[in-house]
């Protein structure tokens, strides 16, 4: 990925080296690498957002630092949660702009203001019909993808897709993380409309817009927000690929991966149809990262909402408001998840490797 997280080449003619060489009654023992730790925040809207935040909290409180993970991984809104933590926010504040349901930028408003999570893009009923055709146009790129109708670039800029507007979103994506990206590792998934391919963008060689387009094209739901462009590139919600794209951390070498996955549900806790209709599909791709991941001998552990959880996101993943219980439930359900025996494993070596990381700066 060239992120900087890669895993090493073996070297034969090291290793041959080191087989023929004089055994010593005395051999010293190299310590071993610490591994590498990633933190994947999936999609899930507004909700996501608050669900994050539980997670986050709870981490913490079981000394699982997630701001020293060597990598996080967003999608959509774990690109915005992501985001806001890798640029030096207090994990408090994210918790507060949940639980509290207040915006620490603006006065008497929920954490995130309704007119962020959709104002109106048109002003007559003729610049509607534009956006729609517009949106209809992405939703054939993004789901059918047959025939391959591409307009003249003059016809897309007329019939712009996306029914809301985007000023006062990418204001807020400014206020909350700024327009720099972090030195921390950041990978930050959206989906290519031209090519039908995924795009990551902020590992080191990858496109880097400004960090607020950037959170912008991983949560770019379609129909409702304008792709970004980047280049020839239309970028979309990177959710339209994955809601999670643990992939991504794998591919960057990571050993540790913790996965908070709001779009998605444990086989023992399954909730009613009308509320795993839309996860499901979601759920069974995280299935087979979860799958690929053990085959790469990666640790992984999923935090994925419990049946009282799915009540309370309901159907509306994109309310500007009421996200306290959702933290709440969130923050409880992490916090068993890493009391079993998976979790203290998981997090013994979590926390080992943080520590090793550490003491290796500090020889340094």
């Amino acid at each position: 990925m060239g992120n900087g997280i890669q895993p090493a080449e073996s070297c034969s003619s090291v290793l041959d080296a080191l087989n023929n060489r004089p055994k010593t009654a005395k051999s010293s023992t190299r310590p071993k690498a610490p591994k590498r730790t990633a933190l994947v925040l999936g999609a899930g809207g507004t909700v996501g957002i608050a669900f994050h935040a539980g997670v986050l909290k709870a981490m913490a409180e079981a000394g699982l630092d997630p701001t020293a993970a060597d990598l996080v991984v967003g999608t959509s809104a774990g690109a915005i949660v992501g985001s806001i933590m890798r640029a030096g926010n207090d994990l408090d504040l994210v918790w507060a702009m949940a639980h509290e349901d207040r915006n620490p930028f603006a006065e008497n408003q929920p954490f995130v203001r309704p007119e962020v999570v959709f104002s109106q893009g048109w002003r007559t009923p003729i610049g509607l019909a534009r956006r729609v055709a517009g949106s209809a146009y992405v939703l054939h790129r993004t789901v059918i993808r047959w025939p391959a109708i591409r307009p003249p670039l003059s016809l897309q800029h007329f019939y712009r897709a996306g029914i809301g507007s985007v000023t006062e979103q990418r204001m807020e994506f400014a206020n909350w993380a700024g327009e720099e990206w972090p030195d921390e590792h950041l990978a930050l998934c959206s989906f290519d409309i031209v090519t039908g391919q995924r795009v990551v963008l902020g590992p080191a060689g990858a496109p880097r817009p400004a960090l607020p387009d950037a959170m912008r094209a991983a949560s770019a739901v379609p129909l409702l927000y304008p792709p970004v462009r980047l280049g020839r590139r239309l970028l979309i919600d990177g959710a339209v690929k994955s809601s999670t794209n643990v992939d991504v951390a794998i591919e960057a070498g990571a050993e540790l991966i913790l996965v908070a996955a709001p779009q998605s549900f444990a086989p023992d806790h399954k909730p009613p149809l009308h509320l795993r209709a839309s996860k499901e599909l979601f759920n069974r791709q995280l299935d087979r990262e979860m799958l690929a991941a053990d085959k790469a001998g990666v640790q992984v552990i999923a935090i994925r909402p419990t049946v009282a959880e799915a009540h309370e996101h309901g159907l509306n993943l994109l309310r500007s408001g009421e996200h306290g219980r959702t933290a709440d439930l969130s923050h409880e359900h992490t916090s068993q998840v890493l009391k079993t025996p998976e979790g203290r494993s998981f997090a013994k070596a979590w926390k080992s490797s943080v520590a090793a990381q550490a003491a290796a700066r500090v020889a340094s």
